[in-house]
């Protein structure tokens, strides 16, 4: 009975375009992924459709050999290193399918070599499983329809792409580093945080505010007042007092790639790769054409645990150390790579 009942649930929703509540395998695909590694970390933030950028700074930071024309026949060159993708694969350019099929190429392309890809989800991909026709994902939607792909079916974790999209971990912690698309965790710890997202995803499916609120992992705003910087406290002791309740030492997002303002009047310009006080790593350059804050760059986080440090590298192979343990409190960026 409950078979039949979820299948009525699912084809009812299919026929009015939404999304049926989330059934999901949670110890196969828990909402958090956690590594340890001896490797040397990539993170990759926000490419958004646009295939030739992200190929680009994936050849830049030496992930890959060279961008082919065809995603299955990536040429994976990063040896046992951990590449994390944090979300917004899609939306704001017309190659989100050829960016997810690289991305999954990666993945087995990696695993053969000995190293690991990672992808979370962004925003985009849980508004788009949350409502398949909302105006916010109709580039997705319609690059689907082109395809010959049904959005409502995708977003219903029907077929592969779907099955792939409803499956993807909302945030990694990585040795002492977490990830997510939009970074804010309201001070909860791993175990915490997972059950929340969890229980929401399964009571409210994608829709659940657990993703999608406007103080959620992955929507929080940064802007002229970040979600790190509420009016009682300053940044830094939140950022740590964060940090500390999920077990790590570093915060790294995607999702905002322009101005963020610090109360103390230290700006993040749109473009760069910045962080601050060792504890808030802000990685989204607005790669895509779509955006065009810059061509875009990778975040490197050093195997070395003896000299930790995070280096910026650009699509043309630029490298700037913008943290170590010199410049724990200190702030790190570069100017956007390339321009828009």
């Amino acid at each position: 009975m409950f078979r039949a009942s979820a299948i009525t649930l699912v084809s009812a929703a299919i026929l009015l375009g939404q999304a049926p509540p989330a059934q999901r395998d949670w110890t196969q695909h828990p909402a958090i992924v956690q590594v340890d590694t001896q490797q040397d970390i990539y993170a990759v933030g926000d490419p958004h459709a646009d295939y030739g950028r992200l190929g680009a700074v994936l050849a830049g930071a030496k992930i890959i050999a060279t961008l082919p024309d065809q995603p299955e026949a990536v040429n994976w060159t990063a040896g046992k290193a951990l590449v994390i993708f944090t979300g917004d694969l899609i939306d704001k350019g017309t190659q989100s399918l050829k960016v997810i099929a690289l991305v999954r190429a990666l993945q087995g392309a990696a695993a053969k070599a000995g190293g690991q890809v990672i992808i979370t989800m962004g925003n985009h991909e849980a508004e788009f499983l949350a409502v398949p026709d909302g105006e916010k994902t109709s580039e997705f939607a319609a690059e689907l329809k082109t395809a010959g792909l049904n959005p409502a079916e995708v977003a219903a974790c029907q077929g592969d792409l779907g099955g792939f999209l409803c499956a993807l971990p909302f945030a990694a912690r990585v040795n002492d580093w977490f990830f997510s698309h939009g970074g804010n965790t309201v001070g909860r710890t791993l175990e915490k945080l997972s059950n929340d997202l969890q229980a929401g995803v399964t009571a409210d499916g994608f829709k659940t505010l657990e993703l999608i609120g406007a103080d959620s992992l992955l929507e929080a705003r940064l802007g002229d007042s970040p979600w790190f910087q509420p009016s009682n406290a300053d940044a830094q002791t939140t950022l740590a007092a964060y940090a500390k309740a999920l077990g790590v030492a570093h915060i790294v997002q995607g999702h905002q790639p322009g101005h963020v303002q610090f109360a103390d009047g230290v700006k993040r310009n749109a473009g760069e790769m910045f962080q601050r006080y060792g504890l808030i790593f802000l990685e989204d350059t607005g790669m895509s054409q779509g955006v065009g804050d810059s061509f875009g760059a990778v975040l490197r986080i050093s195997a070395d645990k003896s000299k930790p440090s995070a280096t910026a590298i650009c699509f043309n192979q630029t490298a700037t150390v913008i943290w170590d343990t010199k410049r724990k409190a200190a702030l790190g960026k570069i100017p956007p790579c390339g321009g828009n």
